[in-house]
């Protein structure tokens, strides 16, 4: 972890819950502010930071206020549309919850200090086509999605409006703990919620299904491009608001069953070693040690929010899980990559699927088409042996985590 980084989470840490006020040396405010941004956590830090920008370059103190202003509209602006949808979905008489942005807010010590993105929200597959023609009616037009088999559609609204619908949650896999998770999934709406925050009346999921769903996401996401400092913040405010003995009573039976249990406990621990929650007895686990704390929010900051700092990550993808069942096993970096590319086989060549010692045919095709790649400067080979080194290290850093393996 570099300084600036150790800087960033000291001031993330000091505005979420507290304590010693972190010092900061004024050359190091453009490589923070940088890591902000690529995290997703500058609204959160500019405030602190804002006079050491006046009296460090008066002449770019404009140039960072406007995106901070940029995102406080952005999610001042998120917030009354989450109002919005609770209307439109009332009005219409969709039972609905939204999931993610709000909902997390909620948790915060202050609902301004998370940024805002689009406006996820759940609705049963009954009342998907009723819940798609409320959105059109309200001046949104499909951008993607509309195909059956998307797990959600996602709107735009003109000038930055972006609404997604769900049908489902994203990260399930496809196995039997998967099977657990969707029985449980299909109580997200009926449990839900009402809520009013910064003036936004909303549905969000109950206390157990958020915790559920942002498993579920944060796993989704780092096991491919890579999560960002909000997404582990999300978790530390997430947990902080619950006692030892009420988090034991919600979650452990449930997420021991589906696999998330260590997981739960990995996020718990890192957030106390590097944002500073209370201690957690529940997440005490003797098998997790300091070296994989530091190797998980290491590639936090490596990946930042969704791979905004390393475009390598999503190449990395292949290497490392199970996209179909998402999944990361004990597979071997050339076991997985040879996994996946006979998925993309079967998938790119239905007759293959079905006549299956004519695979190595498929291979043969799929080498063509990345020659093709190379050949016309759409694929870079530079990096390459980089790149298959990191996804080594993060294979094995995800593989410890021990992802949907049920007792």
């Amino acid at each position: 972890m570099e300084t600036h980084q150790e800087k960033l989470i000291g001031i993330v840490r000091y505005q979420l819950f507290g304590g010693a006020k972190p010092q900061i040396d004024e050359n190091e405010l453009p490589a923070i502010l940088k890591e902000a941004s690529q995290q997703t956590v500058y609204t959160m830090i500019f405030p602190f930071l804002r006079d050491a920008i006046i009296k460090y370059s008066p002449e770019k103190f404009a140039q960072k206020n406007e995106q901070f202003l940029g995102n406080v509209l952005q999610n001042t602006a998120n917030f009354f549309e989450h109002d919005e949808l609770h209307r439109l979905m009332t009005e219409n008489n969709i039972p609905y919850s939204a999931i993610k942005g709000l909902a997390s807010a909620y948790y915060y010590p202050e609902a301004s200090l998370r940024d805002m993105g689009d406006v996820d929200f759940l609705v049963r597959e009954t009342d998907f086509e009723r819940a798609k023609l409320a959105v059109m009616s309200i001046g949104f037009e499909i951008d993607h999605g509309e195909e059956d088999t998307s797990k959600h559609i996602a709107f735009q609204r003109k000038p930055l409006s972006i609404w997604e619908q769900h049908r489902s949650i994203n990260g399930i896999p496809n196995n039997a703990a998967g099977k657990m998770i969707r029985e449980e999934a299909e109580r997200i709406i009926d449990t839900s919620v009402t809520v009013t925050l910064d003036g936004a009346v909303c549905r969000i999921p109950d206390t157990f299904h958020h915790g559920l769903i942002m498993l579920l996401h944060i796993i989704s996401h780092m096991t491919s491009e890579g999560i960002g400092l909000r997404h582990l913040c999300d978790w530390a405010v997430f947990v902080e608001r619950l006692g030892n003995d009420e988090f034991t009573e919600l979650f452990e039976d449930k997420l021991k069953s589906f696999g998330l249990w260590r997981f739960a406990q990995i996020m718990t621990l890192v957030s106390q070693e590097y944002l500073g929650i209370s201690e957690k007895k529940w997440a005490q686990n003797n098998s997790i040690d300091k070296k994989q704390l530091e190797n998980v929010i290491t590639d936090i900051l490596n990946g930042g929010n969704f791979g905004k700092k390393d475009m390598n990550r999503y190449r990395e993808i292949k290497y490392i899980s199970n996209r179909g069942e998402n999944t990361v096993d004990d597979k071997s970096i050339v076991s997985q990559g040879l996994s996946t590319l006979n998925r993309k086989v079967y998938n790119d060549y239905g007759w293959i699927d079905r006549h299956r010692f004519f695979l190595p045919i498929g291979w043969v095709a799929e080498g063509g088409k990345y020659i093709g790649l190379l050949i016309t400067g759409k694929r870079k080979n530079k990096g390459t042996s980089v790149m298959l080194r990191e996804a080594a290290k993060r294979k094995d850093i995800y593989s410890q985590m021990q992802l949907f393996e049920t007792e």
